[in-house]
């Protein structure tokens, strides 16, 4: 009863201790304090301490529990409410609250998100090409390999390298030691080294041989220039079924479906294979009287006499190439599809991602493209090549090509023709190379795609054995678009941004917005209606169902926001909203409308390019707009007057019902401990 008696004390105190409704200074700050604050403290300070009392607590404890229940609770409140932001700020939890003037217009957030600043430079270009090259750098490592035959009086051992990429050439170094025993004028003579692959349907490919004779033998007084090692190089590559078919891509009309098989090719398992032929012949050393010339007396003497002669007819086979084959493929990033049409204008080459596919061991490349690729239109291109005979070593190797970049155009009868093309050669390949052409993407009524290949036909020659030809393929990750307009022109943002110059909103400002607004939705509403019409044809492809549907989400996003914009006297909320309406949501909404229509294409590859450039700017929009927390706040608050109004007292101010919650609870605790 005493602690009870004494709760009941400490709360009247706290609550005649309030101070009245007024703004004061706490630490040089001013907080804006009012009854409903005091309402929130009192319901926390009563609420908590009671449960503290009920609980049994001290009445200093009880106290404490109080206060900071008090202090919490109306933390809380002034969170949930605002009431520590600034009049002028948003509470929203958006990590942006405003558009820079030079982003409004100009678009270089979103330009950035979507190209990367991968602009083309030369030291750009030096340091992506190093890149790929590091990745695809081999070194040299020993082979292990099972014999067969005979292999007499000599060891071999073998090198190759560490990783092979595709249909590559590649070294291979064979060393052979003498391993003679007893007589020194023993020797071992190799006439003949054939080297090959075979491959798993038991095809042989790329035999070379080498037929001089290689005389081992121990080195010693009386054979002084004896030589007791020697080492073979030479140069192989990976059996190769789509040379021919490369070279005809370079020299006679392009084929799709042979584009796409060297794009997608892979290389076969195979065997590397060594045949050794030649002899070991052998001397034995034997001792005895024997009569001298000089003195005609026989004296001890020890002298070599021929023994036998041993064939050597070996074979070494092994795995060691093939496993360390890595796939031809690789994948370069950089921007994807095209970037927006507003973007146009722009003229410094990005690096688009790619695939590439071949001798990617030898050559290596990367391709920069104009930011926009639109129909009825030519893009400037820049393909920088480079031979890697490097990764040839030891075996010294010129790479010399010829080339052809080409532009395919995709037709409604299923026909690929020529849209397009550059041909040319880089001759010496071991050197930075590069290709800036033009191509263009000149559209008929039969035209439904362009797709972009280079591809390049050379020769490594090691001046021992006939040059290997090898071959690269490249395609860039681009897709032609519509050459669409946005509703809102750079013109109309340039005279929103003029008429918000002043940082306020006039009646004149708001009729001027709102009828350049109107003018932005009735553009925006034609393409709404055009991806509704074409929304039927895409029932039975399901990624083309999605993505049109995607695409007017983001349309009535757009819409949404240009409402907000005509709704608003705050002028960073009309650029922010005016912004998201068109810089963001009508783009994604383009680009999901592009994705279905490759996706019904069935260029997965083109739609999947252009779907992610939409989520990329759906997740720049997400920057921009309320947090989780806000909008569930902003839902309990809606459900909250929606509950007053049911019961008829949606016009008594929240402060009035907090303060009779704090009174009922206050009395539910006192008769609460009353009867404990």
């Amino acid at each position: 009863m005493i602690n009870s008696k004494l709760f009941s004390i400490f709360c009247i105190f706290l609550i005649a201790s309030l101070p009245s409704a007024s703004a004061f200074t706490l630490l040089g700050t001013e907080v804006n304090a009012g009854w409903d604050d005091f309402a929130a403290l009192g319901l926390g300070g009563v609420a908590l301490g009671a449960v503290a009392v009920t609980a049994g607590a001290p009445v200093l404890v009880a106290a404490g529990i109080g206060i900071g229940g008090a202090i919490a609770v109306d933390y809380a409140y002034r969170w949930a409410t605002g009431k520590d932001v600034e009049e002028s700020a948003a509470v929203t939890g958006a990590v942006k609250t405003n558009v820079t003037d030079e982003e409004y217009v100009n678009g270089s957030y979103v330009y950035e998100e979507l190209a990367g600043y991968r602009q083309y430079s030369e030291e750009s270009a030096a340091k992506d090409i190093a890149e790929i090259k590091d990745k695809l750098e081999s070194g040299i490592g020993t082979y292990s390999f099972k014999t067969s035959g005979t292999l007499s009086d000599v060891s071999v051992s073998m090198k190759g390298p560490d990783k092979i990429y595709g249909f590559s050439a590649f070294p291979v170094q064979l060393k052979f030691d003498e391993a003679l025993t007893g007589s020194e004028s023993s020797y071992v003579k190799i006439e003949s080294v054939k080297i090959y692959l075979v491959d798993s349907d038991g095809v042989k490919w790329n035999e070379r041989t080498y037929s001089d004779d290689i005389k081992l033998q121990e080195e010693s007084n009386d054979y002084p220039d004896a030589i007791e090692e020697y080492i073979l190089n030479f140069t192989m590559k990976a059996p190769d079924p789509y040379i021919g078919k490369a070279k005809s891509q370079v020299t006679n009309a392009p084929d799709r479906e042979i584009l796409q098989e060297l794009i997608n090719a892979e290389v076969k398992e195979f065997e590397l294979v060594v045949e050794i032929d030649g002899y070991a012949k052998l001397y034995k050393e034997e001792s005895g009287y024997k009569l001298d010339p000089i003195t005609g007396l026989e004296v001890w003497k020890t002298w070599e006499e021929y023994d036998k002669t041993i064939t050597i007819d070996t074979k070494l086979t092994t795995l060691e190439a093939w496993d360390r084959i890595h796939n031809g493929v690789y994948y370069v990033d950089g921007a994807d599809g095209s970037l927006p049409t507003k973007f146009v204008n722009e003229v410094t080459p990005i690096a688009y991602s790619s695939y590439a596919n071949g001798a990617t061991s030898n050559i290596i490349g990367r391709c920069w493209a104009s930011p926009v690729h639109c129909y009825n239109s030519s893009a400037q291109y820049k393909f920088i090549l480079v031979g890697q005979p490097e990764n040839l070593e030891p075996v010294p190797v010129t790479i010399e090509d010829d080339y052809r970049a080409l532009v395919l155009k995709l037709r409604d009868d299923g026909v690929a023709t020529i849209a397009s093309e550059t041909p040319g050669n880089f001759h010496d390949m071991a050197v930075h190379n590069g290709v800036t052409t033009s191509l263009n993407y000149l559209k008929d009524d039969s035209t439904e795609a362009f797709e972009t290949y280079f591809i390049v036909i050379a020769d490594v020659d090691d001046d021992i054995d006939s040059a290997l030809p090898v071959w690269c393929i490249i395609q860039p990750r681009i897709s032609v678009i519509d050459n669409v307009k946005y509703s809102l022109s750079e013109e109309f943002k340039e005279e929103i941004l003029e008429l918000l110059s002043d940082g306020s909103i006039s009646d004149s400002d708001t009729e001027r917005i709102t009828e350049i607004i109107e003018i932005s939705e009735n553009s925006l509403k034609e393409k709404q209606y055009v991806a509704e019409i074409e929304s039927e044809k895409y029932e039975d492809n399901e990624k083309a169902r999605n993505a049109i549907s995607n695409a007017l989400e983001d349309y009535e996003k757009a819409f949404e926001y240009y409402e907000k914009a005509k709704n608003t006297d705050d002028p960073e909320e009309v650029k922010v909203y005016t912004y998201l309406a068109g810089d963001i949501y009508e783009p994604a909404g383009d680009y999901w409308r592009e994705a279905a229509e490759k996706y019904n294409l069935g260029l997965d590859d083109q739609g999947d390019a252009l779907a992610e450039n939409a989520e990329k700017l759906e997740s720049l929009a997400s920057e921009y707009e309320p947090s989780l927390w806000f909008t569930a706040g902003s839902t309990i608050s809606e459900w909250w007057n929606q509950f007053k109004s049911g019961f008829g007292i949606g016009d008594v101010p929240d402060t009035v019902l907090i303060i009779v919650v704090v009174i009922v609870l206050a009395c539910g605790a006192a008769i609460v401990i009353k009867v404990l």
